[in-house]
């Protein structure tokens, strides 16, 4: 359980400050966006992130309660990774829209001993305190570089507005340069020798961070570049970009269907990234995340996996406990019975039946597309998001409120204003340890930042 009353107070004696002192407030808001712009915490191309002078307020023994959910889940992530691919019925009964990826899927990552390189589970906090994991993210999970920066900006914006006993405090955010670090570490490990490191892109284009990434693999000594995967080349058993041997890859990469309308790897992919492909098979490359961890831990029917009557004679009784207390049920979004809360269910009609109590989102997708929550949609975009596609295959959830705080944030006309806000938090893990926290508030239940997101500072009370 997570108590909120240290975070709830915080909000209402922020709102009290700008009620009281509305430009004290500005100012200080105004000031944490430049520090923004200076210090690059920016989304894509748009600019900087929106900010807003919020902060999820922790305790030592909440820090803790965290970190061993999210050591504990990854346990249990990977152990079904491992349940999954060993059986290829199983790999085409969960995962079949990826039978294309399956001959790509045998390699772990040079010097790494799981699938997962680094992974960012999210998870609501409803307002009773209790953790509920909505998703799996292992391919593109925001936060790992930004979050410090919000945390940092807002302790200074606390401290303008004499909150110092909150500015003190030191921040439970995922250290900025944590995975930049992990990445070179296992460079090492690998035994490979250390070349130019490749910000893999693809058709997709997503740059999120990577300018940030740049700048901190330069001020470890390092060379980094944002490549296309299909602007890769072979020469002999190195991979290598105008001319330059490529040792380590960030792989910023978004698989999805072949026909998704949105990110994907359309077909003929085999050709367009074949050096790429030849490298991760010739094991020519330290590359993060590897494919598995890109395809299936990403696809969020792999948290049906989790409840899988199967799959669970592999756990623990305290990991099938974890999984039924802190993972929402999950089903792939089609025809048939399931089983949910130890009962059959026919599955379609119960999903039709019940829009108020469940979610719909792509398997395969990120950035908030195509999600929709019941209790925030007409009938009719219910009725619509039911009728199951083989382009956007799409998974069924348990909904789960989240907390909501009164947050004064920007509005569309540049003011502030109050705004109830849903909070969603990511446990940062990186080669199996806790990292920290990504923390988020929106307006809208879908709270990612590539919609009406914003990131909120993590602070952690001093014991």
């Amino acid at each position: 359980m997570i108590d909120l009353t240290a975070t709830y107070e915080l909000h209402h004696r922020l709102e009290a400050i700008w009620l009281q002192e509305p430009d004290r407030f500005v100012s200080a808001a105004a000031r944490a966006g430049e520090m923004l712009c200076q210090q690059q915490a920016t989304f894509e191309r748009r600019g900087a992130m929106t900010t807003a002078l919020t902060a999820l307020s922790l305790d030592a023994e909440m820090l803790e309660q965290l970190r061993t959910l999210g050591e504990s889940l990854h346990t249990v992530v990977e152990l079904a990774l491992d349940w999954v691919l060993a059986d290829r019925e199983r790999l085409e009964r969960h995962f079949a829209e990826h039978r294309r990826l399956f001959p790509f899927l045998r390699n772990r990552t040079l010097g790494l001993s799981s699938w997962q390189g680094y992974s960012r589970y999210d998870a609501v906090i409803t307002p009773r305190g209790q953790l509920k994991i909505i998703e799996l993210n292992t391919c593109c999970p925001a936060g790992f570089c930004h979050g410090q920066i919000f945390s940092d900006v807002t302790r200074v914006a606390f401290d303008s507005l004499g909150l110092q006993e909150l500015a003190g405090n030191t921040h439970g955010s995922i250290p900025q340069g944590a995975l930049i670090d992990a990445l070179i570490d296992l460079e090492c490990a690998s035994g490979q020798a250390p070349g130019l490191v490749g910000l893999v892109n693809d058709e997709n284009q997503l740059h999120n961070e990577l300018q940030l990434f740049q700048k901190l693999f330069a001020e470890r000594g390092r060379q980094a570049m944002v490549v296309n995967a299909a602007d890769l080349e072979l020469d002999g058993d190195e991979v290598v970009y105008q001319q330059q041997p490529i040792s380590l890859t960030y792989n910023k990469i978004r698989v999805s269907t072949a026909e998704s309308p949105n990110h994907n790897w359309a077909s003929g992919f085999e050709q367009r990234y074949a050096s790429f492909l030849a490298g991760l098979e010739a094991g020519a490359i330290v590359s993060v995340n590897n494919l598995t961890a890109a395809t299936i831990a990403e696809d969020k029917s792999l948290l049906a996996v989790l409840a899988d009557e199967e799959f669970q004679t592999e756990l623990s009784e305290r990991q099938q406990s974890l999984v039924a207390e802190h993972v929402l049920w999950t089903a792939r979004l089609k025809t048939g019975p399931v089983m949910r809360q130890g009962e059959q269910i026919d599955l379609m009609p119960f999903v039709r039946k019940n829009r108020e109590q469940l979610v719909i989102k792509p398997a395969n997708e990120g950035r908030g597309f195509g999600v929709v929550v019941g209790k925030y949609c007409s009938e009719a975009e219910w009725q619509a998001a039911c009728e199951p596609s083989e382009a956007l295959p799409c998974v069924v959830q348990d909904y789960a409120a989240a907390a909501q705080l009164p947050v004064i944030s920007p509005t569309g006309d540049g003011n502030l204003a109050r705004q109830d806000m849903h909070l969603t938090i990511a446990l940062g893990i990186i080669r199996g340890k806790y990292q920290g926290l990504f923390s988020r508030v929106s307006p809208h239940p879908v709270t990612n930042v590539g919609r009406a997101g914003i990131v909120q500072a993590v602070l952690v009370s001093d014991p």
